[in-house]
């Protein structure tokens, strides 16, 4: 496996040339600002320069380029396999009542025996996280295949984002890159870091994404009881107080994370469902466990292979988190390189939803405040 991590900024260029690795079994993966006008010119390089391979992306409010975030950039990665193989699914996206519809059938084109993986970008705007993965799970087996991804994200406006499906940037889109072979390992995990306190409760009732009772309590009421001083900061303090919710396991739980709050019912908005019937439980958390969490993902995957074998990590990481951590931000890609094997490389975006298991083996579900970490590794 050959990989070369470059950028290319409008007043500077390319930080490194584009390496001669077109093929039917090249990745080439890009991350850029949400206005991608100014970068079709750049776009459009990349298709001709990499007529066969597989080029794909999404928006992101900063790319991840190693141990950097950088932002007003193009950031890119050029991967091609030596006996493994990529392959390529789109589904169009109406709005969000398509999801579970366009999960299905991106795993039904990309299900094969030899199948190890698969890679979801996605509009972060008309995606129903939830949803796009139960269409999936028809034909994916979490125990056998590893799903993770995110949805692509803008400069926190929440107006527009794009996905790059085939090297054309569009909206309404959502691609599955599969990743086959018997030497390929893909294996992905979503760590939070945020410590669970108070005990556990029952949403009793809520409405897609928005909470409005917990143990038959206003949600909102019982949120700022639990914040106490926090709550007057509201809703720029629920960044570090998200909740968990579970159905049946709560080792299998997703974060959630406010982003809204309306006094006048007493109840709390999400970009991502809030189910009625699942438990959950308050959650608190600052920049030290943010950074131990992530540097955890990286060694309970890097267990299982080699020692000392360099690998790519990709890297999906929800904007909030480098919300709440701000200047501290390259803390946690620092740490999370320091730990994986030398000469090892880090790429990666920032999203409005991680989808990624909680741990190793377990189904992949829609996150907030997550990092998703996935080991990229082609043996002989």
């Amino acid at each position: 496996m050959q990989v070369v991590l470059t950028f290319f900024t409008q007043t500077t260029g390319w930080h490194k040339p584009l390496p001669d690795l077109d093929s039917p079994q090249t990745l080439v993966l890009v991350f850029g600002e949400p206005d991608g006008k100014p970068y079709q010119h750049t776009l459009d390089e990349l298709r001709r320069k990499y007529p066969t391979s597989v080029i794909v992306g999404c928006s992101t409010v900063a790319g991840i380029f190693n141990e950097k975030v950088l932002e007003n950039a193009l950031v890119v990665g050029v991967i091609r396999f030596k006996t493994s193989r990529v392959s390529l699914a789109i589904a169009e996206l109406r709005d969000q009542s398509d999801s579970q519809r366009a999960g299905h059938q991106i795993a039904e084109t990309l299900n094969a025996p030899d199948l190890k993986g698969i890679l979801i970008l996605t509009d972060g705007l008309n995606t129903h996280g939830t949803e796009l993965l139960r269409g999936m799970s028809t034909y994916i087996n979490p125990q056998q295949v590893n799903v993770v991804g995110g949805l692509a994200s803008d400069a926190m406006q929440f107006k527009s984002t794009w996905v790059l499906c085939d090297g054309v940037p569009a909206s309404h889109r959502v691609c599955g890159i599969g990743f086959y072979g018997k030497n390929m390992v893909f294996a992905g995990q979503a760590k939070d870091g945020f410590k669970p306190f108070g005990p556990e409760r029952l949403i009793t009732r809520a409405d897609d994404r928005t909470l409005y009772e917990i143990d038959h309590r206003p949600a909102l009421e019982l949120y700022k009881e639990y914040l106490g001083e926090h709550a007057n900061d509201l809703p720029a303090s629920a960044l570090h107080y998200p909740l968990a919710i579970w159905q049946d396991d709560k080792r299998h739980y997703a974060v959630r994370v406010p982003v809204a709050v309306n006094e006048a019912d007493n109840s709390l908005s999400f970009v991502a469902d809030i189910p009625t019937g699942y438990r959950t439980q308050f959650m608190y958390g600052n920049t030290d466990d943010l950074v131990d969490s992530a540097e955890a993902a990286a060694r309970n995957l890097i267990r299982h292979l080699p020692p000392n074998t360099p690998i790519l990590a990709l890297t999906i990481s929800c904007a909030v988190r480098k919300l709440t951590m701000g200047d501290d931000t390259d803390q946690e890609l620092e740490t999370v390189l320091d730990t994986l094997p030398p000469g090892s490389q880090q790429f990666g975006f920032y999203t409005f939803g991680e989808l990624a298991p909680t741990e190793q083996g377990g189904a992949c579900a829609h996150q907030n405040a997550t990092m998703t970490l996935t080991v990229l590794y082609e043996g002989s």
